[in-house]
This record gives C-alpha cells, sequence and structure tokens, in this order.
C-alpha cells in the first residue's frame, strides 16, 4: 500500500464583506468543511464561526501552510477581503469544491 502524499490548507470561512473572518490550517479540509456544516444553527448560521468557505490555498509543507497562515492573519482585512474577491468575487461556499 502506498503512503498518500500529506496536504495541507490555509483557509477562510466567511459569510460577507466586512462580516468575521475565520483564517486556520487543516489537514482535511474537507472534513472541517462537514463539521461545520453538521455543526451550523437550524437557520444556516454557525453560533462563533463563520460556516462558509470562501477562500484555500493547497500546501504539501506544513511549514510553508502555517508561515502563509500568519502571512495572512497579519495582513489587513482590506487585503484579506481582497484576497478573497480575487478569486470567489460572490463569496460563493466552495466546499462543494473539495474532494473527500
Amino acid at each position: 500500500m502506498e503512503a498518500q502524499e500529506p496536504h495541507y490548507f490555509v483557509y477562510i470561512f466567511g459569510d460577507q464583506p466586512r462580516e468575521e473572518v475565520e483564517i486556520g490550517v487543516a489537514g482535511d479540509l474537507y472534513q472541517l468543511t462537514h463539521s461545520k456544516v453538521v455543526s451550523a444553527a437550524p437557520d444556516g448560521s454557525s453560533a462563533h464561526h463563520p460556516a462558509k468557505l470562501v477562500y484555500y490555498e493547497h500546501y504539501q509543507e506544513e511549514d510553508e501552510a502555517l508561515s502563509r497562515e500568519r502571512q495572512l492573519k497579519e495582513e489587513s482585512r482590506d487585503m484579506t477581503i481582497s484576497l478573497i474577491e480575487s478569486m470567489n468575487p460572490n463569496w460563493l461556499d466552495l466546499s462543494d469544491t473539495l474532494d473527500d
């Protein structure tokens, strides 16, 4: 049996511009997005965290992903919003683009 290559994702969860965003790193982004959907409130919102995956980047090295996460967290809110909108101008939920 061949070992699977490691995957690390830098992600941003958010709902819409000018609201809270959550930036982080995950080894299994599919599982993380699934758990957020399951834990969302009945009206589709999450009690403490945005539940919509609006941006992500893939890395094979954990240290690269962690470095990028720190960089994004240090950027201004406007730069983070510009980054999201450069790839996802309508703030669509990208979780359906992930493979399980």
